[in-house]
């Protein structure tokens, strides 16, 4: 099993939005993508469906960026 967060971009009623989603998934049973489609209780085969399902433009999902603190 693993943790990991997403952070899914993109608009809503032409305001940008960015949203973080704590996910826990088998890798050796669903895909990230599968994932991010349960985390939503979706039928939605694909994250482009969830997208048009949801209202989100122009989206897409990626993995928060970490800075070093020196």
């Amino acid at each position: 099993m693993y943790r990991e967060t997403i952070i899914i971009e993109g608009q809503v009623e032409g305001m940008r939005f960015s949203k973080p989603i704590p996910l826990s998934y088998n890798p050796a049973r669903e895909t990230l993508e599968e994932a991010i489609i349960k985390f939503y209780n979706s039928q939605a085969q694909t994250f482009e469906e969830l997208a048009v399902q949801k209202g989100w433009k122009d989206c897409y999902w990626t993995f928060p960026s970490y800075s070093k603190v020196v």
